[in-house]
């Protein structure tokens, strides 16, 4: 049974990281934000989104936070989780935006509403954190599974007195019938 449970937590890992590529797609395409002057895209705001840091904006830095967590996720799954965690604060920050900077004078577009995009681009990255979940708790299953299922050690022919195993018998060594030719013997 806890087979089956664990199996079921892997499933749901994957579905959660096939479904967060799908989220991620739509929300390069689709609109993120609309303002008074245009719908910004989703591929837009992935582009140059980088520069928010020079006005205080972090939010975009949940992409690379997010790819770092799925590059961890296998070998590291506890790092990969605290980098979701992270790239989930950061993304937080994306819901206080009320108009973005368009140049270096100060000028901003007010923004309207958010779009699907928006909104696909925040369930890609909480869907990276419980695919992470899911990965821990499919490996806390499979680690007890594999505990409850080991052999015990006193069944172990290396665990066993050694008064009580009987000693091989030595082998002669291999020899060959006389007349044989051997091609030990010729060159």
């Amino acid at each position: 049974m806890r087979d089956l449970k664990s199996s079921v937590f892997r499933g749901l890992s994957i579905l959660f990281l096939l479904t967060a590529a799908a989220l991620f797609c739509v929300a390069m395409v689709d609109t993120v934000y609309v303002t008074t002057e245009q719908a910004i895209r989703g591929y837009w705001i992935f582009v140059t989104g980088w520069l928010g840091f020079l006005i205080f904006q972090f939010a975009w830095y949940a992409n690379p936070l997010t790819l770092m967590a799925l590059l961890l996720m296998r070998r590291h799954p506890w790092w990969a989780l605290l980098c979701s965690i992270l790239a989930l604060i950061a993304m937080s920050q994306a819901f206080l935006f009320q108009e973005i900077p368009t140049d270096t004078l100060g000028n901003t577009i007010q923004i309207l509403s958010r779009g699907l995009g928006f909104y696909c681009w925040v369930g890609m990255v909480a869907c990276v954190f419980y695919a992470i979940v899911m990965l821990l708790i499919y490996r806390m299953f499979k680690r007890d599974y594999e505990r409850h299922n080991q052999l015990p050690s006193s069944i172990l022919i290396s665990d066993a007195p050694t008064s009580t195993l009987k000693p091989v018998p030595p082998q002669p060594p291999l020899s060959y019938p006389p007349g044989v030719i051997s091609t030990r013997s010729n060159p």
